[in-house]
């Protein structure tokens, strides 16, 4: 994520818009990755230190229970909560 961060910068980006999709949660059940809710956190808080007006598009997530829980987590770490 830092490598790709650091192309959006030098970019020149002045907007970021972030594709959220938390499918890539350990218990969503078509999903091989292993990411906590606490990996969704620091998501966010990576993305905040870029500085950018930034706009979060809701995508994908199949274990129902916790699709609210890790968004949730990533704007918290995005908001610095």
């Amino acid at each position: 994520m830092n490598s790709a961060l650091a192309v959006i910068l030098k970019s020149g980006a002045e907007t970021m818009v972030v594709s959220l999709g938390v499918d890539a949660f350990a218990g969503d059940p078509i999903s091989k990755f292993q990411l906590q809710m606490s990996d969704y956190a620091r998501l966010g808080q990576r993305l905040r230190q870029t500085g950018l007006p930034t706009l979060f598009v809701l995508e994908g997530g199949y274990a129902v229970a916790e699709i609210g829980h890790n968004v949730l987590a990533t704007l918290q770490g995005f908001e610095g909560c």
